[in-house]
């Protein structure tokens, strides 16, 4: 079975799943830290190599999602895509997981909502919001 597995991009991606897990109440956390026999490939100080992510791996909403530093490289990349996270709206548990999971995050001082979730004129439940590194998040119960 093939998989198409969103790969993010951090200044800190350490600091990243600590927040990821402690909002969005990530699960399978794994990280990869830069080793000190690495740190010149990937172009880091060897006594910074720890603090450095090379590979990690967690789970939204039962959805895997790699990450790892961006090691110096420019640019925005998160926020050049959106991550939707779908349901059955029929699935009154999904439903109310999904809500819940929504309003925790909306509720950090670092998100911007920029839909609340809600029933949408399509007959749908949709919201979106913008974590604290600029990932945009679509909520979208059909």
């Amino acid at each position: 079975m093939t998989q198409l597995i969103p790969y993010l991009a951090f200044d800190n991606t350490k600091d990243a799943l600590s927040y990821y897990e402690e909002v969005f109440g990530a699960t399978d956390v794994q990280r990869l830290p830069v080793g000190k026999e690495q740190a010149g490939q990937f172009g880091v100080d060897p006594e910074q190599a720890d603090n450095m992510t090379m590979h990690s791996e967690f789970k939204v909403a039962g959805h895997t999602l790699y990450a790892a530093d961006k090691f110096n490289k420019a640019g925005d990349f998160n926020s050049s895509i959106s991550l939707s996270i779908n349901w059955q709206k029929d699935n009154a548990e999904e439903t109310k997981a999904m809500t819940e999971l929504f309003e925790r995050i909306a509720a950090h001082p670092e998100t911007t909502v920029d839909m609340p979730i809600g029933e949408q004129f399509w007959g749908g439940v949709m919201g979106a919001l913008k974590d604290k590194y600029g990932v945009d998040w679509m909520f979208n119960g059909n």
